[in-house]
Parts: structure tokens; sequence; C-alpha cells
């Protein structure tokens, strides 16, 4: 009897756990969910394609093709598979609305640093923000790891916000960022590029 209570006794907290497991909401964004900044985009068995030249990214005031996906969420995790046909980075854009406007809350460059600096290829940097008293404008903090990912291969890419923290895997890598802005509502996540050709497919938002 003894031991049929003991088990009996730990049925909620399998009924708990197991609750909390399944809770977590993938949202596979589409249709209005997905915007894109310049480029040229075409889809075929579940990747998209974006390929820009580099006078396009001169002409838009040095700045590359971005596909914004529209899926708010506070606690949760962006992932997503890639592959580049040219060295440079990718960034990767988290934005949060402060005060009724959108702004920036976190960004990463995988094989890169936020500069025109194109030929540095073998770091990936982190970019938080702060307020700055009496200014519209926000402080960059930039943190920056060695790595590198070969282009013309596919990478898995996740970024998990939890709490005050940013845990971003690429591959088998994992890196951490602590800020407390990062516990503000993503209103939408961004993938881009400089120019040349990338390459996206199962792009899922997780809400925790």
């Amino acid at each position: 009897m003894k031991r049929t209570s003991r088990y009996l006794s730990l049925f909620p907290l399998t009924l708990l756990v197991s609750a909390t497991i399944t809770s977590a909401q993938e949202i596979q964004p589409a249709g209005e969910q997905i915007t894109i900044k310049w480029g040229n985009v075409s889809e075929e068995g579940g990747v998209r394609k974006v390929v820009s030249t580099e006078e396009e990214y001169h002409e838009h005031n040095t700045h590359g093709p971005i596909t914004y996906y529209h899926v708010p969420f506070t606690d949760g995790t962006f992932s997503f598979s890639w592959k580049r046909d040219l060295p440079q980075k990718i960034n990767l854009v988290f934005e949060t609305e402060e005060n009724g406007k959108p702004t920036h809350l976190f960004k990463v460059f995988i094989n890169g640093r936020p500069t025109k600096d194109h030929a540095t290829n073998d770091v990936i940097s982190f970019v938080t923000y702060a307020s700055i008293p009496g200014s519209k404008k926000k402080k960059a903090t930039v943190t920056t790891e060695k790595h590198h990912a070969e282009a013309g291969e596919w990478h898995t890419t996740s970024v998990t916000f939890a709490d005050n923290v940013a845990t971003i895997r690429v591959n088998d890598e994992t890196f951490t960022i602590e800020d407390d802005r990062l516990r503000n509502e993503v209103i939408k996540c961004g993938i881009g590029h400089i120019w040349g050709t990338l390459e996206t497919k199962d792009v899922t938002v997780t809400k925790n």
C-alpha cells in the first residue's frame, strides 16, 4: 500500500510536467505575417531564396534585403535553417515597441560585425540597446565571439528569449547574452544579408 500511495502522489506532478512540455505553441509564419524590404524573392519546395546585388546594396543606402516575420512573443524561440552563396554576414533583427513605436531590441550578425566591414567573416556579433535619457536614439553595446559558418552549406540557427537572457545557437555552438531589455516583447523577427543569395527554410516561432 505504501508503494501504491507513493506512485499516486507522483501522478499529479507527472501531469504538471506533461502540461508544461506541451504548452509551447509552434507557428510557421505565412501570408501577411511575412514582409520583405528590397531583394528579389522566389520560393520552391519550402525554400525561400532572396537575391540582391552589390549595386542594389549601395542604392538602398548600404542596406541589404531583409525578410520580417510578424509573430509577436515574449518568452520563446525564433528558429530556421539558412545557406549563403558568399562568406559574408547575415543579420538577425529583433524589434520591440516602446512608446507606441517600433525600435531595435537585439541583433545578431553571423560571419561579421555591425559595421560596413564585409571582409571580416570569422566572428559572430551580438548587439543590445539601451535608452539614452533625453534622446530618441539608443546606445548600442556590441559583444563579439569567434565563429564562422561556411558558405554553400545549410546551417541551423535559433535565438531563444527567456527572461533577461538570449540564447543563440548556430549548429552545435551556443552563445548567451544577458540584458534587462530582452524581457520586452518581440514584435517581429528579421533575417537579412548584404548582397548575393540567401536561402532559408523551416522558419518557426515557438511561444513558450
